[in-house]
This record gives structure tokens, sequence and C-alpha cells, in this order.
């Protein structure tokens, strides 16, 4: 269970690198097109709102089911909760301060700087994730070896 641990953390952490990549995709298009649900930023808020927090859950279960110290299973949890602070956070402090579909405030550009560095701590988390899970990995085979000494 502790490889398969691992490779969810891969998965996992592929996602959040596509993530990053769906972003600058999205930003560039242009022209930009006229119904909203069609622009290509459409997959940066698929992956970040269905597939990275999915494939989180999951990792946070097997990562239990692993027998995972509770650090790493708080640290493959982590996306979730940074996803969650990106739409219960960040998004209503920007409405907050005004922006909207069609424009943003000085202030909502302030708030929505944030995004990005809520990113890079979801990369840290990531990262952090499968250093764990192969750590947690390397001392199960480790332990097996010294069993039959």
């Amino acid at each position: 269970m502790r490889k398969v641990l691992v490779v969810f953390t891969v998965i996992q952490l592929a996602l959040v690198v596509l993530q990053f990549y769906l972003a600058t995709y999205g930003a560039f298009e242009t022209p930009r097109p006229s119904n909203p649900e069609a622009a290509a930023i459409g997959w940066h808020v698929m992956n970040g709102f269905i597939l990275i927090p999915a494939v989180s859950l999951i990792t946070t279960i097997i990562a239990a089911i692993a027998r995972a110290p509770g650090k790493l299973i708080g640290t493959c949890a982590a996306p979730i909760v940074l996803v969650a602070v990106q739409m219960f956070v960040l998004f209503p402090l920007a409405e907050l301060a005004g922006a909207t579909q069609e424009k943003t405030s000085p202030a909502s550009l302030y708030v929505l700087g944030f995004h990005a560095i809520v990113g890079v701590l979801l990369l840290g988390a990531a990262i952090s994730a499968w250093r764990g899970a192969q750590a947690h990995a390397k001392a199960a085979t480790g332990h097996r070896a010294t069993e039959t000494v």
C-alpha cells in the first residue's frame, strides 16, 4: 500500500504542476471568447476545483490505510485545504473588494494576487507529500530487510 501511496502522490504532484501550465494556457488566450464557459481557462478551473481535490482526498485515504505518520496524512490533505482557501476565502474576498466577471478593482487585484501564492503553497505541499511517501515506502523496505536478517 505504501507504493500505491507514492504513485498517488506523484499523480497529485503532476496535477499541481499541470495547474500552473493550465493557468498560463488560459491566461494568454486571445482574442478572449465571448462565452466564459468556452474559455481555455476552464481547464484550469476544472483541474483546480475537481481533479486536485479528488486525487488529494484519495491520496489522504491511501496514506491513512498505509499507516503513514499523521504529518504525512496532513500533508496529503493540504491541497484540499488550500483549494478550499481559494474557493471560500480568496474569491469571496475579491468579490467583496469589487471583483466581478467583467471588471476588477485595485483592491480586488491585491486579494487575487494571493491566488498565485496559495498555488505555490499547493506545489510545496504536493512535493512534500511525495517526498514523505517515498520516505515512508523506503522505511518499510528497510524494516523488512532487518526482519529477514
